[in-house]
């Protein structure tokens, strides 16, 4: 069987490829393509993403709490009952995601980790034809996009202050930033029978978007698809304002759900103007992400890149501007307003309940997600 894994990058409109794959599901049956997804007591779980699988590969057991062996075995039983000729997984943390460079020693044993990581993966792929594909964005954009992701959710994911400065941010995560090192990897441990890497800029995408260069890519756009929207708006984005005001709230230990009440608040907050949300990094940091990576960059070109096709560290040399202290001041203004209206405290016991089902309730929460299928599929059919 040929199997095709999207390996990410992050912040590369994986969540749209990924919302689109799990709503035309049906539709990739009908041509022997499995887009797989876990199951709870037989009941499927429209997760979307593959990222709690490419975890499970470390040994790290989230919702739905099942181990790397439950879930291919679940996939390849799949593919078998339905005579797949292309299974399709894709997840960000493929390419990152667990382990966590903030959990290593040092850059030695994060590759370490991250090659056994593959070699796992690679084990439960034996025998099949596979294919990689990768989105790879440019080093500062992704680092730009990398702080604000950390701070929106660094109190959900780590005990420990992952984010303090740009300049302590891009030293810890600078093997990251080692494009070339990372495939080196894939490439090795994998050995699939095509690698293709495409740089992400999203004005060079085949339609300016990444669910219809996806399809193009794999060889999917002569299906006609039910769900064909190729724009799908899955992730909300925080406004840079407001990923201020989060570095300020990450100074106060909260449990998990008031953090994730106040993300949801600054997400509603966004909405109004959600263009503006391209972090201004540190021109110091980014300077010297540009110069650190003209040799990675330069190897990656020769390996992996396709002629005419030359990766840059940046997508552009327009930086945005810094905001100003007193712009910065009136938006934790405006979150400690809206952050007080009683609708986030109804919103926090939603975020309670949720979390007692995920673990003690599986089989209920997995119905949820049926339901949240069925609206989903009813949103974007209309």
């Amino acid at each position: 069987m040929k199997v095709l894994l999207h390996i990410g990058q992050s912040k590369t409109g994986t969540s749209a490829i990924q919302a689109f794959l799990t709503l035309n599901r049906d539709r990739l049956l009908e041509h022997h393509i499995l887009y797989p997804a876990p199951r709870i007591k037989g009941i499927k779980l429209n997760l979307g993403s593959h990222n709690a699988v490419a975890d499970s590969l470390c040994g790290k057991i989230r919702f739905p709490y099942l181990s790397a062996d439950e879930y291919f075995h679940q996939f390849f039983d799949d593919a078998k009952n339905i005579n797949a000729d292309l299974l399709i997984l894709s997840a960000e943390h493929f390419f990152g995601g667990e382990p966590r460079i903030w959990d290593a020693h040092d850059e030695d044993e994060y590759f370490e980790l991250y090659r056994k990581k593959i070699k796992t993966l690679a084990g439960y792929l034996a025998g099949h034809d596979v294919s990689i594909l990768v989105y790879l964005r440019p080093q500062v954009d992704w680092m730009a996009s990398a702080v604000s992701q950390t701070v929106r959710i660094e109190r959900l994911i780590s005990q420990q202050r992952i984010y303090q400065t740009d300049w302590q941010f891009y030293e810890l995560m600078r093997p990251l930033l080692k494009y070339d090192n990372l495939l080196d990897a894939w490439q090795e441990e994998i050995n699939p029978s095509s690698l293709t890497v495409i740089p992400y800029v999203r004005n060079a995408l085949f339609k300016q978007s990444s669910v219809a260069d996806f399809l193009k890519r794999v060889g999917l756009d002569h299906i006609d698809f039910e769900y064909a929207d190729s724009n799908l708006q899955v992730n909300s984005s925080i406004n840079r304002k407001f990923i201020e005001v989060k570095k300020i709230l990450n100074e106060t230990i909260r449990s998990k759900n008031e953090e994730r009440a106040i993300i949801r608040c600054l997400e509603n907050l966004s909405q109004s103007n959600p263009q503006d949300s391209d972090y201004a990094l540190d021109p110091h940091v980014r300077c010297e992400i540009e110069d650190f990576a003209v040799e990675h960059n330069s190897r990656l070109n020769q390996r992996f890149m396709s002629a005419g096709h030359p990766f840059s560290a940046a997508s552009s040399n327009k930086a945005p501007t810094p905001l100003a202290e007193k712009e910065i001041r009136l938006a934790l203004r405006i979150f400690t307003a809206e952050f007080n209206r009683p609708k986030y405290k109804i919103r926090q016991l939603n975020y309670v309940l949720r979390a007692f089902l995920r673990s003690k309730a599986r089989p209920v929460q997995a119905a949820l997600h049926q339901l949240k299928a069925l609206y989903w599929s009813w949103k974007y059919k209309h």
